[in-house]
C-alpha cells in the first residue's frame, strides 16, 4: 500500500468533477453509478463500466505474465467501496483499521487487512483513471513489501473487486483524496492450459507505467498447478539461490541488502524472491539468471530477460 501527493494536475477525460462545499458533484460522471459523499460516510457505488475498465486492465497485466484473466466478483462491490471510504475519510491507509477511524465499519475493516490498499493525495479535484492505482499496487514504490503485486500475480486469483472514492477527507493532510480498495476472491483455477513454472516481475516487455527503475524485482515459483499451498517452503527453497542481472557481458550490482525472500501465504504464491539494481534504465533488455533453487529437492536454474519502455 501507498500514499503519495500528486503535484501535478492530472485530468480524467471521462469524468468530469466540480467540488462544492469539499466534496464531489458532477456534470457527466461515468466513473460512478451512485456519488460518493464522505461527509456522510455515503460511500456510493462505482459504475459497470469503471469496474470493467479495472477488470480489463488488470487482465492485461496478467496476460503479460501469460496467467489466466480473473473475473469481477459484484458481490463484493459494497464491501469494496465501504474499505476505500475508510482511506478516503482518514486520508490514511497505513496500520490497523481500529474503531476510531472516520467512517469505520467492521467488515470493511477485515477487507482492509487482507486486500490492496492505495491514497493519492492532491490539491485539485482532477485525477487520472483508476488505473493509477492498479500502477501503484504493481510498483510498489516505497511500500517496504510487494503485497499488493503478488495478490495481481497470483496465479490461483480468480476474482477481484474494485473500490474507489474521490472527495475531501474528513481528517489529513490532503484537500483531496483518491482511494482504491482491490479485494481478491480465490475459487476453482484450471492451470493446465498455461505453460508457466514461475511468475518473474518484470518479465518481457514492460510498461514504464507498472515498473520503475526503483522498483523491486520479483520472482515466485510455480511447482504446482494443482494446489496453491503446494507451492510452499516445503517444495520451494531459496535459501542458496543466486541472483544476476546483466546487459549483454555487463553484469549489474544488486543493491546491497535488497535480497530477501519468504514463504508467506498471505499474499499470492507462497513463495517469493526480491530484490534491486542499481542503473536500471528503460529501453535496455536485461537477463535475468536465478541459480541454485531447489525445487522439490531439486537444484533448477531459471532465465529470463525483460525491459520497460
Amino acid at each position: 500500500m501507498r500514499i503519495l501527493k500528486l503535484f501535478s494536475v492530472f485530468i480524467l477525460s471521462s469524468l468530469l468533477l466540480s467540488c462544492t462545499n469539499g466534496e464531489l458533484s458532477t456534470v457527466a460522471d461515468p466513473l460512478y453509478e451512485i456519488v460518493p459523499n464522505i461527509a456522510n460516510c455515503t460511500p456510493g457505488s462505482l459504475s459497470e463500466i469503471e469496474k470493467q475498465k479495472v477488470l480489463a486492465y488488470i487482465n492485461s497485466v496478467r496476460t503479460t505474465h501469460n496467467l489466466p484473466a480473473v473475473e469481477y466478483d459484484a458481490r463484493k462491490d459494497n464491501l469494496a467501496q465501504d474499505a476505500a471510504l475508510i482511506g478516503a475519510a482518514n486520508a490514511d491507509i497505513s496500520g490497523t483499521v481500529t474503531d476510531l477511524y472516520k467512517c469505520y465499519s467492521k467488515n470493511a475493516a477485515q477487507e482492509c487487512a487482507n486486500g490492496n490498499r492505495s491514497l493519492w493525495g492532491s490539491a485539485t479535484a482532477k485525477w487520472p483513471s483508476s488505473e493509477i492505482h492498479v500502477n501503484d499496487w504493481m510498483t510498489e514504490l516505497n511500500s517496504g513489501n510487494i503485497n499488493c503485486r503478488r495478490r495481481i500475480l497470483d496465479p490461483f486469483l480468480k476474482y477481484i473487486t474494485f473500490g474507489r472514492i474521490i472527495g475531501t477527507a474528513i481528517k489529513g493532510e490532503f484537500k483531496y483524496v483518491s482511494s482504491a480498495m482491490l479485494i481478491p476472491g480465490y475459487g476453482d483455477v484450471d492451470l493446465s492450459e498455461y505453460n508457466i513454472s514461475y511468475v518473474a516481475y518484470p518479465q518481457g516487455i514492460y510498461s514504464a507505467k507498472l515498473f520503475d527503475a526503483n522498483s523491486f524485482l520479483s520472482f515466485s515459483v510455480l511447482h504446482s498447478i494443482n494446489s496453491k499451498s503446494s507451492n510452499g517452503e516445503s517444495n520451494v527453497d531459496f535459501s542458496e539461490a543466486t541472483v544476476e542481472v546483466s546487459v549483454g557481458s555487463q553484469i549489474l550490482d544488486i543493491v546491497e541488502g535488497s535480497i530477501s525472500y519468504d514463504y508467506n501465504d498471505d499474499y499470492g504464491l507462497p513463495n517469493s524472491l526480491q530484490w534491486q539494481v542499481q542503473g536500471l534504465a528503460k529501453n535496455v533488455s536485461y537477463t535475468v539468471k536465478i541459480h541454485n533453487v531447489i525445487v522439490a529437492k531439486n537444484p533448477t536454474d531459471y532465465e529470463y530477460t525483460f525491459s520497460f519502455r
